[in-house]
């Protein structure tokens, strides 16, 4: 049995390495003696006669085998496979001429019998050449560094005991090729490891990634911040008198008092999954210093030495929105979402209080990015309301603190 094993191992062998395998028969496993009894009626039948002929084998009864397996090998000459076994029972019992005479049949019926050529070179050292030039000329074709180095231990061992061999000459060229393959393949090798090292690098920064979005989208879900708003009013709003008959103009333009509307607020929030859910409370002081003019009760003009000087335009707002974390890679965050406020705008005259507020309220979307620092958080925002009073653009930078 352990033959059979080693043999299939050889076999198996050089499947692995891309020679083409012979037809082969199977053993079904049968003792010689349930299967010698019925012998005469299998006589024609090359592949149970090599059944009884290796069972007779197995059992170490080598006559019976040789007889069995020539039987077989008459029917299939040609069968490398069968001469290859006969070859096997020849060397078992010393015979090693005949040996190699079946293993040589066996080679020229299928020349890429690596299992026959190992045997070869272990009766005689001068198959080394023969076997080494078929890994060579296989590794050429596939360029197949493993195959090149097989094929270099071979034709070493055989330029050692036959430096001036039939097969010298050819031997060096193809060790020389060989060497050359081995180091293409090893810069492959190198090139091949470097990538997988790269994939490797990138799954585990992937992984990370994933790992921080997780973390950071469930863990420590309030947020706190401040921030400052630069708010362009899309349409401008007026401010009208209290009492009409006290100034010349009843309405005084909040654009004309403040071009912009500058707010710094406190937020608060909260972060469910992809979404953050907040809120602010903000105020601004818009400085003006432009004066507007009182009626003369008695002549109806200007009274040219009381000129209410606005200070300031002041605002208060609040503010809610829900906004989508719709990508994340650390330290990055991108999001959109929606936002609406209400509040108002009060030009500071001060002392007189002549005029109105005008209240600003408005709904919208935006978006903007974050850049992430451990808890705490950087935004750049640009939010639009497209409905209401207040109308316009937000630039929106800020500061938060997630706990």
């Amino acid at each position: 049995m352990k033959h059979f094993i080693a043999i299939a191992l050889l076999f198996s062998i050089g499947i692995a390495l891309g020679f083409t395998p012979p037809q082969e028969y199977t053993r079904t496993g049968e003792d010689y003696s349930s299967l010698a009894p019925r012998a005469s009626s299998h006589l024609d039948d090359p592949e149970w006669l090599f059944n009884l002929s290796w069972a007779y084998f197995e059992a170490g009864m080598n006559s019976d085998a040789l007889r069995y397996a020539k039987l077989a090998l008459e029917q299939k000459p040609n069968m490398a496979f069968l001469n290859a076994r006969v070859g096997d029972i020849f060397l078992t019992i010393g015979e090693r001429d005949s040996a190699i005479f079946y293993y040589e049949a066996a080679i020229n019926n299928h020349y890429e019998y690596i299992e026959v050529w190992e045997k070869l070179v272990g009766i005689e050292p001068r198959y080394n050449a023969n076997i080494g030039l078929l890994y060579a000329n296989k590794a050429d074709a596939d360029a197949d560094a493993k195959l090149a180095g097989t094929a270099k231990r071979y034709l070493r061992a055989y330029l050692e005991q036959f430096p001036d061999g039939e097969f010298a000459e050819q031997s060096r060229a193809a060790v020389s090729r060989m060497g050359l393959l081995e180091r293409q393949g090893l810069s492959r090798e190198n090139l091949q490891n470097e990538y997988l090292s790269a994939q490797a690098e990138q799954a585990r920064r992937q992984a990370e990634m994933r790992q921080d979005q997780e973390s950071f989208r469930t863990e420590k879900p309030f947020i706190v911040g401040i921030g400052f708003y630069s708010i362009g009013m899309a349409d401008d709003k007026d401010f009208i008198a209290k009492s009409p008959d006290e100034v010349i103009d009843d309405t005084l333009s909040l654009k004309t008092y403040a071009t912009s509307l500058n707010e710094f607020g406190i937020s608060f929030g909260y972060v469910k999954g992809a979404l953050f859910y907040r809120g602010a409370v903000r105020f601004g002081s818009n400085s003006s210093g432009k004066n507007y003019f009182l009626r003369d009760p008695d002549t109806t003009q200007t009274k040219d030495d009381v000129r209410p000087k606005v200070s300031s335009v002041d605002t208060w707002r609040l503010t809610a929105g829900a906004d989508y974390n719709l990508y994340f890679k650390n330290p990055v965050l991108i999001f959109v979402g929606a936002q609406a406020g209400i509040g108002s705008a009060k030009l500071n005259d001060s002392p007189y209080n002549n005029f109105k507020s005008v209240t600003l309220a408005g709904a919208g979307l935006g978006g903007g990015l974050m850049f992430r620092f451990s808890d705490f958080l950087i935004e750049f925002a640009y939010r639009q309301d497209l409905v209401g009073s207040s109308s316009g653009g937000t630039i929106v930078v800020g500061g938060s603190y997630k706990f």
